[in-house]
């Protein structure tokens, strides 16, 4: 966990007391959205693979969760300047699915190295192009219906990166005690620009227990950690530089690669580039970071038991989708990938089929479907 940390304002002579009025067409001129896609495609097997994994699917509703997502960042900036960043083995799969971006648009990694490698490769790719870019960093496989306030939180977050070395992070207001999440504590609101509702991040906090998740909701200062962030792209590759010399190092003779066509250079040097994670290496350590509280529903649709709260049920309490059939059933996810399903005298369970696999699990332990998927590669 990060200790507490004092603010220290990237803008020269702001003292945190004073706005700045920033206006949006300014900005957004130089917005770009990187949209990271990719996965082991373990937590919702056996409907997802390695080369298909939770991104690519359409478990909520018609359009996976990339075209989900996709759609909220055509809300924000145009479609030319929003990038999908993913491995080779998902390229097809990708451009199949949007095939509105055009091929610049997919910046491949040769290898899955974690957050904080895919954003400083994703942040020399565009410095590349704007060394003004302010990049917008969104996972790709979140649920969020509220798609106009979704633009407008972002937005704000794109006016406040603009004007210094801002790392911002949106933290999502808890609805329950979760103890699967990381949390973010701030409550120091900083007149950073006109009318805006950033938070100075007093710490990160590690997954807590029940106990601890609850305190956290009834203080109401702590928000989860929705791995959303907006940041200038100049200003990241400063604290990666800062914070984790390696990975910077590592970078730094990428960049000298840059549009020579030395592929094979490349990617020997990304093989190399330690894997870890954004929040670890940077936003924990860092003195610059702000939170801007979401004012939109979000769900991570991390398990097949998430879609309990993502979508309506039957008078029962089931999701179902596919063709299924039941008797006697009661708070279940029913998913049928082309295949009849039913069920009788059951409770509290999920039951996936598809042409891969069949899953029947507690709903309570959808966390070990990833154990699940190892022993059966073993």
């Amino acid at each position: 966990m990060a200790k507490d940390k004092s603010f220290k304002s990237a803008n020269p002579g702001f003292s945190g007391d004073e706005a700045f009025n920033v206006p949006q067409s300014k900005v957004i001129d130089h917005t770009y959205c990187i949209i990271m896609a990719g996965g082991k495609g373990e937590r919702f097997w056996p409907i997802s693979t390695d080369l298909v994994p939770k991104p690519f699917l359409s478990i909520i509703g018609e359009k996976s969760l990339i075209q989900l997502t996709f759609e909220r960042a055509c809300k924000i900036i145009p479609l030319d300047r929003i990038f999908i960043v993913l491995g080779k083995e998902h390229l097809d799969t990708a451009k199949e699915q949007l095939g509105m971006l055009p091929e610049g648009n997919f910046i491949v990694e040769p290898y899955g190295r974690d957050t904080a490698p895919c954003i400083g490769y994703s942040a020399l790719f565009l410095l590349d192009q704007d060394k003004d870019a302010v990049m917008v960093v969104l996972p790709a496989d979140q649920y969020i219906p509220d798609v106009d306030g979704f633009a407008d939180v972002i937005l704000e977050g794109v006016r406040c990166a603009a004007i210094g070395d801002y790392f911002i992070t949106i933290g999502i207001k808890p609805s329950r005690p979760e103890t699967g999440y990381g949390y973010i504590h701030a409550y120091e609101r900083l007149d950073i620009i006109e009318d805006s509702m950033c938070y100075k991040v007093n710490s990160y906090v590690e997954k807590p227990d029940l106990k601890k998740a609850t305190e956290y909701l009834a203080e109401g200062n702590y928000y989860w950690n929705g791995g959303i962030f907006v940041w200038r792209a100049d200003a990241v590759m400063r604290g990666i530089q800062r914070q984790m010399p390696d990975l910077y190092s590592g970078l730094v003779q990428i960049k000298d690669f840059y549009g020579e066509n030395r592929e094979e250079e490349v990617n020997l040097i990304f093989k190399t580039l330690p894997k870890m994670s954004i929040d670890y290496g940077l936003m924990e350590k860092a003195d610059n970071v702000l939170m801007i509280p979401s004012r939109f529903a979000w769900d991570d649709v991390g398990t097949w038991s998430s879609l309990t709260r993502v979508f309506e049920h039957d008078e029962n309490g089931n999701y179902i989708k596919g063709d299924a059939a039941q008797i006697d059933t009661k708070d279940c996810v029913i998913f049928s990938d082309g295949i009849k399903v039913g069920t009788i005298g059951i409770s509290n369970l999920i039951v996936v089929v598809s042409g891969n696999g069949v899953l029947v699990c507690d709903i309570d332990r959808a966390q070990e479907v990833r154990e699940i998927v190892k022993r059966l590669k073993s």
